[in-house]
């Protein structure tokens, strides 16, 4: 059998603690007190929850809920008072409290009410603190991985490139060469695992602020112009100017362009052609902006659609030119539009090249001239 949850009753009103013990006693270890000082003695046993009026003749409910959700933020505090004004709810919750009964509501509910009104409050809170828990761990470990599996790598790439300045046999050349591409990927993989466990566990926090979409965007194009051209293909821009504003994170947003752009240039073969574009666009009537990335290239295998935004998902292992890949890009992506409350899709299917669109609410209306998403 299941051990009672425990109570504490805090009211300075003999005839509402009896009727509380009346009601609950059966479902609940209870416990009584009357004033605001045996409430702060009593609170430190951390009760799973806490009936607690307004008004004490020693203090005030409203700050004794403040005090205990300070100390212990996962012991449920129902607030229970007379007081029947919007303010006074406004306040309880400011102060933390997890639900207000007013008094009448409480004499007059029926016990089984307020046992499961109680018992959910109690639940959510001790799921609340199972998630903490398990999403600090998680941020304890990445900080460890982070430290330990990547400081080897940097230190034997360190040591590498020394080796790669000094004048070493040809052969043994070559060996280093293979070794540094080697340590370089696997630094690569490890440095995009660590960022996908951060974005999916929510360790990540955005830095977001009012900005233009087409900032990050020019400021990839200009670092991945040369890639393109070593690959003689085409890399055009058509971006909207005065863009609405969306509330955004642009290093996180610079990230997504830069790896959109990268695969396109990965995927696409000599003399090919990328597009890249910006636009307004309403989706389900909701105001917003889009980022496009199209390319000539090979396409995505249908075989290969159903998984490309999951980890590892990626079709092919080399581009078209033998560059490598972590199989991660499109799962970040994916993970970065979501977080700006965005979309990441795939175009239809085509015989030849691929379209990929992220879709940003816009914290602004679109200009007159707008567009609805998916219109020719």
């Amino acid at each position: 059998m299941n051990e009672k949850m425990s109570l504490l009753v805090a009211d300075d009103e003999t005839i509402i603690r009896r009727k509380v013990r009346m009601m609950l006693g059966a479902t609940f270890r209870l416990h009584e007190v009357a004033t605001a000082d045996e409430v702060r003695r009593a609170a430190v046993e951390q009760y799973d929850a806490i009936l607690l009026d307004i008004v004490f003749p020693d203090g005030n409910g409203i700050d004794l809920c403040r005090e205990i959700k300070q100390r212990h933020p996962y012991t449920t505090v129902v607030i229970s008072s007379s007081q029947e004004s919007v303010d006074a709810w406004d306040q309880a919750f400011q102060a933390g409290a997890d639900g207000y009964l007013e008094k009448r509501e409480l004499m007059g509910l029926a016990p089984r009410k307020i046992v499961l009104t109680i018992s959910n409050l109690v639940e959510r809170n001790r799921l609340k603190r199972q998630t903490d828990e398990t999403n600090r761990r998680r941020s304890e470990l990445l900080a460890v991985l982070s430290h330990d599996v990547r400081a080897p790598f940097q230190a034997l790439l360190g040591t590498i490139t020394l080796l790669r300045k000094n004048s070493i046999p040809p052969d043994a050349s070559q060996n280093v060469d293979i070794l540094y591409r080697c340590a370089t990927d696997q630094l690569a993989f490890i440095n995009s695992l660590l960022e996908l466990l951060r974005l999916e566990s929510g360790v990540t926090e955005l830095r977001l602020h009012p900005m233009d979409i087409n900032l990050p965007v020019n400021q990839c194009l200009q670092g991945l112009a040369v890639l393109a051209t070593a690959k003689e293909i085409s890399l055009r821009a058509e971006l909207q100017p005065d863009l609405p504003r969306i509330d955004g994170d642009i290093g996180k947003l610079a990230q997504l362009v830069s790896n959109l752009i990268t695969n396109a240039i990965k995927f696409t073969p000599k003399g090919g052609k990328i597009c890249v574009r910006t636009g307004a666009v309403a989706l389900k009537d909701r105001p917003g902006i889009e980022f496009v990335v199209e390319d000539t290239g090979v396409g995505i295998r249908p075989e290969d659609r159903e998984k490309m935004f999951q980890r590892f998902g990626r079709g092919r292992d080399r581009g078209t030119d033998g560059e490598t890949g972590t199989g991660l890009g499109l799962s970040i992506c994916q993970q970065i539009a979501q977080l700006h409350g965005g979309t990441l899709t795939a175009g239809p299917a085509k015989q030849q090249g691929t379209v990929f669109t992220a879709w940003f609410p816009a914290l602004s209306p679109l200009p007159e001239k707008k567009r609805v998403a998916g219109a020719a």
